[in-house]
């Protein structure tokens, strides 16, 4: 191997112990999208969380600039042209705590080997190795053609609009070569379309003395929820007796029922997952759904089947099941369920299209399928597909990088239904941290972790992608 990559290794293993300690010091910054202040527009956790890294980054040697708080950038070295690795450093909501073994920001490592937090693999481990592993080439002084920025964002998890800000507002540098460490090796050329649909439904009319008063579940659009509650209401106490003593009936150990002056709560228990594998999770919101409609109010059930049918992860009840040789199978998550003060319910639903499709082909198959079923499309979100060949740069040199680091050749590049800032920025493409049988994640899932010597081994491979990149 050459001696330049040589050296960075030999940086890195002697650095170990200094970027374990940076990470778990962001790792406890609960970065999870709050309300906007004063140039913190995702709230006060993502700004604390990039001016963590900024910091760190200036004591390291590096050039910052921060974006007004949507994004920030660290940067070194001298020349026209700059390559670039871009990272995250929001979160998903933590979920129910008591799920988790470790605390969700508590950065623990139980047994030397894996740091356990959220964000730990999604994204924050990741981004950190690739900051040291560029910092190991800022430290060897290597003279370098190209810049090298690391860029940071604060809003990956809740619709890019950091990144969107980076790029076409602040209208900043674009690489000629980037990548995103937010998938697994050897890289990812292909990722799914992403799509937010907002459906909306009236509640149904009172019935035999009930008012099915909220439904509500789920937190954000790419997660599973795994926790869902309805208010059951009446005037006629009888009535709300015996919707009570039929719920009794109704055995599922993930469901519960108590009573108040309110009226019948019913709360539901699933298990999250990550948005793009639906299929791992367990819907609370549909099983809420299944347990109100034990009821039998012939009023309820048109509502109450559509919710559980279209929780359906393929979206066949949604009528836009598709797929392609490219990247697969569509997927559909149900992410939130909540009523309105308009006398609605609002259900979101998070789709992954195939990477051969648009967005406009998926809304006209859905347009006569929901207005069969009684609701209408309130609003759409859509970030279209990325699709790179595998013979165009960077994809080339990544995947040689790969192959002399790890002398695995076997392992090839892939496709995902989840979403990187690859999508948002000119030639990059998705590349690690996860390898191939790997333990690390599962992101958006409780008990998230990275193992230290995947921070080891990515940031070696980081740093020598961005010397091949920016020599």
């Amino acid at each position: 191997m050459d001696k330049i990559v040589e050296d960075l290794h030999a940086w890195i293993d002697a650095h170990k112990d200094e970027m374990v300690t940076a990470l778990q010091g962001v790792l406890r910054i609960r970065s999870v999208q709050g309300d906007p202040q004063p140039n913190a527009p995702f709230g006060a956790g993502c700004r604390e969380a990039l001016d963590y890294t900024l910091n760190l980054c200036q004591s390291l040697g590096y050039s910052t600039h921060d974006d007004e708080g949507y994004a920030g950038h660290a940067e070194f070295g001298e020349g026209a042209e700059m390559v670039a690795a871009l990272g995250h450093l929001d979160v998903v909501p933590e979920g129910d705590e008591s799920s988790w073994t470790f605390p969700p920001y508590g950065a623990t490592i139980p047994y030397n080997t894996y740091i356990y937090a959220r964000g730990a693999a999604d994204d924050k481990g990741p981004t950190y190795a690739a900051l040291f592993g560029a910092t190991a080439l800022l430290k060897s002084g290597v003279p370098l053609s190209r810049r090298v920025r690391l860029v940071f964002g604060c809003n990956e998890e809740s619709g890019f609009e950091c990144v969107k800000h980076y790029w076409e507002v602040s209208k900043n540098e674009r690489p000629v070569a980037a990548f995103t460490p937010d998938s697994r090796f050897p890289l990812i050329y292909a990722e799914k379309g992403i799509a937010n649909l907002v459906l909306q439904h009236p509640l149904p009319e009172t019935a035999s003395s009930l008012s099915l008063k909220s439904f509500a579940g789920g937190s954000r659009p790419n997660i599973v929820p795994d926790s869902a509650n309805a208010l059951i209401t009446s005037d006629t106490p009888i009535a709300l007796d015996t919707a009570t003593y039929r719920l009794m009936k109704f055995w599922d150990r993930n469901v519960s029922i108590k009573t108040s002056p309110e009226g019948l709560h019913i709360h539901a228990v699933g298990k999250s997952a990550h948005g793009a594998r639906p299929e791992g999770g367990d819907n609370a919101v549909a099983r809420l759904a299944r347990a109100i409609s034990w009821l039998q109010i012939p009023e309820w059930e048109p509502l109450l089947s559509w919710i559980n049918k279209s929780a359906d992860t393929a979206g066949v009840t949604l009528g836009i099941a598709h797929t392609d040789e490219v990247a697969g199978p569509l997927t559909s998550n149900l992410g939130i369920a909540c009523t309105t003060e308009t006398g609605e319910i609002k259900l979101t639903y998070n789709i992954r299209y195939p990477v051969t499709w648009s967005i406009q082909p998926l809304l006209d198959r859905l347009a006569p399928v929901i207005e069969t079923a009684g609701c209408r499309l309130a609003e759409h979100e859509d970030q279209p597909p990325l699709y790179v060949p595998l013979d165009q740069e960077p994809v080339a040199t990544l995947l040689r990088v790969y192959q002399e680091e790890t002398g695995d050749t076997t392992s090839t590049p892939g496709t995902m239904g989840g979403g990187t800032y690859a999508r948002a920025t000119p030639n990059a493409v998705a590349y690690g941290s996860n390898f191939p049988g790997g333990n690390d994640g599962p992101a958006h899932e409780p008990d998230e972790k990275i193992a230290i010597d995947t921070l080891v081994r990515a940031a070696k491979i980081y740093a020598h992608a961005l010397y091949e990149l920016a020599k």
